[in-house]
């Protein structure tokens, strides 16, 4: 049984959210705020944390970026608690460190499966490989832990960011299409993933090694088909 840590100064949207993680049999602990929830986290690591992003004094942007920055918690998965879906509030969830997210209405709906997928993609088997190192071009990629050289450039990608390169170079120069990725870079289910995710994604990557991100070089789109790693 998965031991979460939900974290959100709202009484109502905490007893909501608790109450489907608890149904779907995961145990939950909960912070009332950005500074409980790192307490918490100096005693004892989660296998997920549930993070609101409007909290007062420390919101779950700060909190996210500070879990990222932490060598013990940096690949704990993340789960974002939004009020609205547009791509710009995505983008600030995923920009963060933030590796999902479920808007508030939705939470009694969706929050169950998106936390499974993402346990099931921390848990690894996905994109097995014993190659230490991937090299496609002026690419090359640590495959085992998150920083990438881009020519001379080193750069430290998030947890997603890595895994996501990571399957597009397994696959160099092969289309892969956004319901791929989100099942077997996210763990979802077909059908059920957010595309708005790989977008996201795919956009911040090209703003961190292109040198020209709106006329990429390295990762491109083919459209009707998906994204490849060009060879």
């Amino acid at each position: 049984m998965a031991h979460l840590l939900l974290v959100d100064d709202d009484s109502f949207t905490r007893k909501i959210a608790a109450g489907v993680l608890e149904e779907a049999d995961f145990t939950v602990e909960e912070a009332t705020s950005g500074q409980e929830a790192l307490d918490i986290l100096a005693r004892q690591r989660p296998e997920l944390l549930v993070l609101d992003i409007m909290m007062p004094e420390m919101d779950g942007l700060e909190l996210c970026r500070r879990v990222r920055a932490d060598p013990f918690l940096a690949d704990l998965p993340i789960v974002f608690l939004t009020s609205k879906d547009r791509q710009e509030d995505v983008a600030d969830c995923l920009d963060a460190g933030g590796d999902d997210f479920v808007t508030k209405s939705r939470v009694a709906h969706e929050l169950p499966a998106r936390v499974r997928a993402l346990l099931r993609r921390s848990g690894g088997g996905f994109l097995d490989t014993e190659a230490d190192v991937l090299a496609v071009g002026e690419l090359t990629l640590d495959a085992r832990k998150p920083v990438m050289t881009v020519g001379d450039t080193t750069y430290h990608l998030t947890p997603v960011q890595h895994r996501l390169m990571r399957y597009l170079m397994l696959h160099r120069g092969q289309p892969v299409s956004v319901d791929q990725l989100l099942e077997d870079v996210w763990g979802y289910h077909p059908g059920t993933g957010d595309p708005k995710l790989v977008r996201v994604h795919i956009a911040h990557l090209r703003n961190k090694i292109e040198p020209q991100p709106d006329d990429p070089r390295y990762i491109l789109n083919v459209r009707g088909r998906g994204y490849l790693v060009n060879d």
